[in-house]
């Protein structure tokens, strides 16, 4: 390789990297608006519900990240279980495996990402994503319910966090488990529930 080549290669491997950099500060920016003002927006319409007297829903609180920087996540109660919303590190293409209903172009744009948790499990998977873009649009998607927007700046939060809300109540069922997945040491833990949540298509709904 003579020094013209080599010259060559490390111009474009800056152009490339700082690109990046410069994607992934815009993503972090619009990642960050979305969930502070999606949070934000719960904890409006939560306080609402308690006010008209709507009972099982609790007041929320914010999740400080191990990442720092000021990430946040939010955890929201239902009756005795909970749902927790983490904006997730790192930054990459959309997984076209989860079926997203979005542009097909936009599956080679990086993008930001907030995933939605059923309890506090830390095993547990996540079940609804959203999923937001450096041109400021974004996607949700999960259990039948995909949801979109044009951009953040048009989003009405509010009556987003309001429709969350109600699909999850009306939507996430709990089914007690069966006789021999009843554990005597489960049902005399005061901390655990004798029952399963589930999401509308899942097997165990009905058993």
């Amino acid at each position: 390789m003579n020094g013209e080549e080599k010259e060559k290669q490390f111009q474009e491997l800056g152009q490339v990297m700082q690109r990046r950099a410069h994607e992934h500060d815009v993503i972090a920016r619009n990642l960050k608006d979305f969930a502070s003002q999606l949070f934000a927006a719960i904890e409006t319409v939560l306080a609402e519900t308690q006010q008209r007297g709507i009972p099982g829903l609790g007041k929320s609180r914010r999740i400080v990240h191990p990442a720092g920087e000021g990430r946040e996540g939010l955890q929201i109660f239902i009756e005795d279980w909970s749902i927790i919303f983490v904006p997730l590190m790192g930054y990459a293409r959309p997984n076209r495996d989860d079926e997203a209903r979005i542009p097909p172009y936009q599956f080679k744009e990086l993008c930001g990402r907030i995933g939605a948790f059923l309890t506090d499990d830390p095993t547990a998977d996540a079940f609804y994503d959203f999923i937001i873009f450096n041109d400021e649009s974004w996607f949700a998607w999960g259990y039948g319910w995909p949801k979109q927007q044009s951009d953040i700046q048009s989003t009405d939060f509010e009556a987003l966090a309001l429709d969350l809300i109600h699909s999850f109540v009306k939507d996430i069922f709990m089914t007690w488990n069966s006789r021999e997945e009843t554990l005597l040491s489960t049902a005399l833990d005061t901390k655990k529930r004798a029952y399963t949540f589930g999401l509308p298509g899942e097997e165990r709904q009905g058993v």
